[in-house]
């Protein structure tokens, strides 16, 4: 079985599904079973570059190698500068396809060292120009064109300046405008060159695509013209909105139904070793319609379309309703399991067949990642967080929703993209989808039979809502860990590095009182600093705290393990240790002087702090309190204190 890998930057670009229809339908009549691997990213300009990072990691997610051959739609990509958004992510994919020994097919884009399938755009724009020119008999033009730098939009210029210079048309700089392939594009467009022009209008605008043609009808009617009256206006592409504008648009149309065909052929023959060209251009056509002054189209053109939208608005009004539900329902979800039980009812109006979800364990596993200390009272975690290149080694398929099936929950670890979306029988399409919080990878989606989903366009508010709540949820049990960070630095006292008194509270009670409750003993120790006024007086506060921190750092590397250390006071310390023996405590406290004497070394003191100490070993018998032995041993302590004074 072969296995197709399509690379598919889709940002704004409402045509793509086309293309991959007819994919879908060649690889049903191959010789031999395939299947078409999809990773689809819809990173754009306007997006912060973080955001689009993570949009674009998705292309990090297949292993090139595991391919028999590549498919790279990756029109986003400017050629003049790579910090801009479609172009990073092109960069690694072009380098990674080069490396992978696997033949590559660049479709609509000509990349040095790949064969090139897409149609001839300097003959199909001249086709544009010269009916403007030749059959209506027009000379003046404007054109308002995509992104400078951008490979398609470079080869339209290209052929517009082409026709002007050979047949005396003007064509100067101040004709042209140039912005992006959006609408707003065509509204700024127009508004530019006729200030830049002082009122005076073209015969026609000329347009890089439809949707640039669009914002220029809207902008010349808002400022008073009419179209085709006042100028002719064309477009390109032939998208659906081309056949339904008032006027209807003059544009090209790429039959891209056929360009999956001639994708598929290409990689066929080289598998077979037949010579393939470099380049193959597949078939354009021109279409003449009302926005240069031609009839409209004919009936059966327009009711076909008709009919096609009216099914679509069908399922999309149904698609609406239930994402609307799903809206409502997700933020109340406790988990990212209840998130998946709220998305399955907006399922089946997706109109696929299957449809996966996989995440990083990271993103809802990240409470049980904090590690907490009770020795200290901070808190410690040993998540890494999310991925902001790549994807981790090991994820889990926590969804899985079939048409056969329904619903099922696998929480399945998963190692790549195989074999888990391999089919034997061929002829199925995965469209991988990624899940991320600006630059973080979070996961992806997988759905299978994705045509009509990308017709619709239903695809990024599936993405969108999904993304929105597992963020709110994240964020959530990101918000707890912090919580629980904070509360442990304010139980900690940072210069002894032990509990401070809420500490105490908190974590020595409960020891406490779970060792009562089973029967064991603590050691309630209380210590002071000897003569810490004098420290303090003679060499300043400064030598008194580090008289604090070399009493404290010998408690803490002498104390039992499971043992809470508290500084009490300014120079007083508490420790509550669990104890089987009471010489393990009379030896502890043996090494302490010792202990201190080498940690006061290593600060350059210029004396050893003393100490005294009290104990007193708790009963589970007996009903005193923590306090109560706290007291005692505070009390036992001093009368040790009182009576080194008196010797």
């Amino acid at each position: 079985m072969k296995k197709l890998l399509y690379i598919l930057d889709d940002g704004k670009r409402s045509f793509t599904y086309a293309r991959i229809a007819g994919f879908c339908d060649a690889i049903k009549n191959m010789d031999e079973p395939a299947n078409l691997y999809i990773f689809r990213s819809a990173g754009l300009a306007e997006y912060e570059a973080s955001n689009n990072c993570g949009e674009y990691n998705i292309y990090r997610l297949p292993d090139f190698n595991d391919f028999d051959g590549i498919f790279l739609d990756i029109n986003n990509y400017h050629a003049g500068n790579s910090n801009l958004y479609g172009s990073k992510g092109a960069s690694y994919v072009k380098t990674v396809a080069r490396t992978s020994g696997k033949p590559v097919v660049s479709i609509a884009n000509k990349i040095d060292g790949f064969y090139y399938v897409g149609i001839d755009n300097h003959s199909a724009m001249t086709s544009v120009i010269k009916y403007l020119h030749e059959d209506l008999k027009l000379s003046s033009f404007w054109f308002v064109m995509g992104p400078p730098d951008n490979y398609e939009n470079m080869v339209r210029t290209t052929a517009l300046k082409d026709y002007c210079m050979g047949h005396g048309l003007p064509c100067s700089d101040d004709r042209f405008y140039a912005e992006s392939y959006a609408v707003e594009c065509g509204i700024n467009g127009f508004n530019y060159l006729l200030n830049r022009q002082d009122g005076r209008l073209p015969e026609a605008v000329i347009c890089a695509n439809d949707p640039i043609a669009n914002g220029v009808i809207r902008a010349s009617m808002k400022a008073g013209f009419s179209i085709p009256s006042d100028f002719y206006v064309t477009g390109f592409d032939n998208l659906d909105l081309a056949a339904y504008l008032s006027p209807t648009l003059t544009t090209v149309d790429q039959l891209r139904w056929n360009m999956g065909t001639d994708c598929i052929k290409v990689m066929t023959d080289i598998w077979k070793g037949v010579p393939v060209e470099e380049n193959t251009y597949t078939p354009t056509k021109l279409i003449k319609r009302e926005s240069t002054g031609a009839h409209k189209p004919a009936e059966n053109d327009i009711f076909t379309r008709i009919g096609e939208s009216i099914n679509n608005e069908m399922y999309t009004e149904t698609f609406n309703k239930k994402l609307c539900s799903l809206q409502y329902r997700l933020p109340g979800c406790e988990s990212i399991l209840k998130m998946c039980e709220a998305f399955e009812d907006v399922i089946p109006s997706m109109q696929c067949r299957e449809l996966y979800l996989i995440l990083d364990k990271e993103l809802y596993d990240y409470g049980n990642q904090i590690k907490f200390d009770m020795g200290t009272g901070q808190i410690r975690s040993n998540n890494d967080g999310l991925k902001t290149e790549g994807y981790p080694e090991e994820m889990e398929l926590i969804f899985k929703w079939t048409e056969d099936n329904g619903a099922e929950y696998p929480a399945r670890i998963v190692k790549g993209i195989f074999p888990l979306f391999e089919d034997s029988a061929g002829g199925k399409d995965y469209l991988f989808i990624p899940l991320h919080f600006m630059e973080a990878s979070v996961g992806y989606m997988v759905i299978c039979r994705c045509v009509d989903i990308l017709r619709t366009g239903n695809i990024s508010p599936v993405i969108n809502t999904l993304t929105m709540a597992m963020r709110g949820f994240f964020s959530g049990k990101k918000l707890e860990y912090l919580n629980q960070m904070l509360s442990g630095i304010s139980m900690n006292d940072s210069l002894s590095n032990m509990c401070n008194r809420l500490g105490y509270y908190h974590l020595a009670s409960r020891l406490f009182t779970q060792t009562h409750n089973t029967g064991g003993h603590l050691a309630v120790v209380f210590i002071d600093i000897d003569r810490m006024k004098y420290f303090n007086d003679t060499y300043g506060h400064a030598c008194g705290d580090d008289a604090i921190r070399s009493v404290s750092a010998a408690i803490l590397k002498n104390i039992p393990s499971g043992s809470i250390p508290v500084r009490f006071g300014g120079d007083e310390f508490l420790v509550i240790a669990p104890v089987n023996r009471q010489d393990d405590i009379e030896d502890m406290l043996s090494r302490l002087p010792s202990a201190i004497l080498a940690e006061a070394s290593e600060r350059n003191m210029p004396g050893v702090p003393g100490i005294s100490s009290g104990y007193v070993i708790t009963d589970p018998s007996s009903s005193l309190t923590l306090n109560e032995y706290v007291e005692k041993a505070d009390s036992l302590m001093y009368s040790n204190k009182r009576r080194k004074r008196q010797e």
